[in-house]
């Protein structure tokens, strides 16, 4: 009997100590003229991330090297050509622990941001 009046008080305690459950989040970057903000954002795994192209004209978002090259290209995720009023969507983990995006539109790199994962 003294067993079963116990085991509800250590499920209780067990509750208590575990550490609380994440809930994803997804965070804004707004893409306007040539700049992203915010232009750094910090996320927890499981956690997204979405860019609103906000314009003017065309932009896109591609994943780059670390600084001092950014605006290097990788064999990453790619929005490809997005107009004002569009999105893209990376999620966790697509998102690197530390991740450079950049836009490059005709050829030119014209702004960058980075994504660095909570510990």
């Amino acid at each position: 009997m003294r067993k079963l009046l116990l085991l509800p008080l250590a499920l209780a305690l067990i509750a208590v100590m575990a550490p609380a459950a994440h809930a994803a989040k997804t965070h804004i970057v707004q893409v306007i003229g040539n700049s992203f903000q915010p232009q750094e954002i910090w996320i927890d795994e499981g956690d997204s991330v979405k860019w609103v192209f906000r314009g003017p004209g065309v932009q896109r978002v591609s994943k780059g090297l670390t600084p001092p090259q950014p605006c290097r290209p990788t064999a990453g995720p790619d929005s490809g050509l997005k107009r004002p009023g569009q999105t893209f969507t990376l999620k966790w983990p697509e998102v690197d622990e530390i991740s450079v995006y950049h836009s490059t539109v005709r050829g030119k790199c014209n702004m960058w941001g980075r994504i660095h994962l909570n510990d």
